[in-house]
């Protein structure tokens, strides 16, 4: 039988996280609740802010190992987003050359000067390959930026062959050439083609002892600090209402009663920065 006191806790709970119901909610916030239910507020903040900045830590690691190890080729770092940079120069070249919203001959000048920095974006992307493979995200980054150039060029050219028009189509050349190279530098090292095509998943696989050594020691905390007492009812709070919440078609991610306290939140937000996917691997 349920005693009045596990009700009001419940009751609670419920008032807590009933602004974020029901799309906002989630089993960590149902969890964090629990702990208020039963005085341990500042406990529940504490731990949700320890373990989101050790899952913070774990990002800031995996990214300087990423970076230590493959420099500008990084697929996390800068040479991406200069990639990103020119293949949407790239598009609003050929937009812009179409002539379907605008008149090409009056953005010539614009169109010239995008497609100059796209050129200028696939040049940096070779140079900093420097014959080396990229991730395989890199190829639909540039298949995108060469493409564009590519019909911005064919637009121009149809028009004529100004000295802009020139410009346009040499750097759809660049482009060309550019994409080339990244395939062919995939092609000629398979070895080393496959280690950047997986570099995320290991830098998350070295980086998983981190993270379950830093959810141990937050677990160990919450455990020393909660007693058993208040640990085994946040665990009954949690329980019931997360089945409460299910009986109203609000379905949160199950969690077993066997769970410790402060788990939910702790594996949540110290993995939080993970791809749902990765997340149950570490």
């Amino acid at each position: 039988m349920v005693d009045d006191e596990l009700v009001g806790q419940i009751a609670t709970a419920r008032r807590q996280i009933a602004p974020s119901l029901p799309k906002h909610a989630d089993a960590k916030s149902v969890e964090r609740a629990a702990f208020s239910a039963v005085g341990r507020n500042e406990l529940g903040l504490r731990i949700w802010s320890e373990a989101r900045e050790a899952g913070e830590a774990a990002k800031r690691s995996k990214r300087a190992a990423l970076q230590k190890r493959y420099g500008p080729r990084n697929p996390h770092g800068w040479l991406p987003l200069v990639a990103l940079g020119g293949a949407l120069c790239a598009a609003v070249a050929a937009a812009l050359t179409s002539g379907l919203r605008t008149d090409p001959a009056e953005m010539t000048v614009a169109t010239t000067v995008l497609a100059l920095v796209a050129a200028a974006a696939s040049l940096v992307v070779s140079i900093a390959a420097a014959g080396r493979p990229l991730n395989r995200s890199m190829i639909r980054i540039h298949g995108v930026l060469t493409v564009a150039l590519v019909i911005a060029a064919a637009f121009v050219l149809s028009r004529g062959t100004d000295a802009a028009a020139w410009i346009v189509a040499a750097s759809a050349v660049v482009s060309v050439i550019g994409i080339v190279v990244i395939l062919l530098a995939r092609a000629r090292d398979r070895a080393g083609t496959e280690e950047m095509d997986t570099a995320l998943n290991v830098a998350v696989a070295d980086i998983g002892p981190d993270l379950r050594a830093a959810s141990q020691r937050l677990q160990a905390q919450v455990a020393d600090e909660l007693g058993a007492e208040d640990a085994a009812r946040i665990v009954e709070i949690r329980t019931a209402l997360l089945a409460d919440l299910a009986s109203e078609g609000i379905h949160l991610a199950p969690v077993e009663p066997s769970v410790p306290a402060g788990s939910v939140i702790i594996d949540d937000l110290v993995r939080s920065w993970l791809p749902e996917a990765q997340r149950r691997e570490v």
